[in-house]
């Protein structure tokens, strides 16, 4: 096996997969890993985009199916395009990365197959990243797998989740995820700008006034501790 690979073989998971979003002939979709289009060939007439790391596997897609395909790795090449609905069976070690980057865009429902446990961190937050997926996100499990449902079968165990963006999230957590490489004063400043329609002074004067430790004020939103996270998403604006 090479390149985290494991095969979706059980066909009733696949039609799951490919029947959790509304697609029609107008949808833009992507499917990263489709390996041998387990999920593929139940995916309805799209505008669809396969991306597969695997170049002998690639080459194999594009005599089976009427799609752009791209070789490339998933988040990189899911970086570069808007779509409606992305489906996936995540190679593991990409599930955090891919998360990450599906909190960047706007998007109808992504439906993925990731490791339970993964899963099972976000809906429990504990960390920041998790945090912040959770608030930004709404996840819901739809199905838990079996190994066997696998060729070859995972060490970990896996679940098919449904995620969409979370329209209860925090506007300010929104537009700050947007500008996580900022300093967060820097970054809270610009999000109160756009959420209030007002001056970058009066939204400094803002931020002198919240309860927040200066110190973090210097950092990223990539580096804040959960505490601050917390202090941000509660902001009332």
């Amino acid at each position: 096996m090479k390149l985290d690979q494991h095969f979706l073989v059980n066909e009733k998971i696949a039609k799951l997969m490919a029947s959790g979003c509304k697609i029609d002939e107008k949808s833009t979709v992507v499917e990263i890993g489709p390996g041998n289009g387990e999920v593929t060939r139940f995916i309805p007439k799209c505008n669809l985009t396969l991306i597969e790391k695997d170049r002998e596997l690639a080459e194999k897609l594009k005599q089976k199916f009427n799609a752009k395909i791209v070789v490339g790795d998933g988040v990189s090449e899911l970086r570069k395009r808007d779509f409606d609905f992305l489906i996936s069976s995540v190679p593991y070690s990409i599930s955090e990365p891919l998360v990450r980057e599906l909190m960047l865009h706007g998007f109808k429902k992504a439906v993925l197959i990731l490791p339970g446990k993964f899963i099972e961190s976000i809906l429990e937050p504990r960390t920041s990243f998790s945090f912040i997926a959770n608030n930004l996100l709404g996840i819901k499990i739809i199905k838990t797998l079996e190994k066997s449902d696998f060729e070859p079968e995972p060490g970990a165990s896996s679940v098919v989740v449904e995620i969409a963006r979370n329209k209860k999230a925090s506007r300010i957590l929104e537009k700050l995820y947007l500008q996580q490489d900022k300093k967060l004063k820097n970054a809270l400043r610009e999000a109160i700008v756009e959420i209030k329609k007002t001056t970058k002074n009066k939204a400094r004067k803002i931020i002198e006034n919240l309860d927040l430790n200066k110190q973090s004020l210097d950092k990223s939103l990539k580096t804040v501790s959960l505490e601050v996270l917390r202090q941000i998403a509660a902001i009332k604006i």
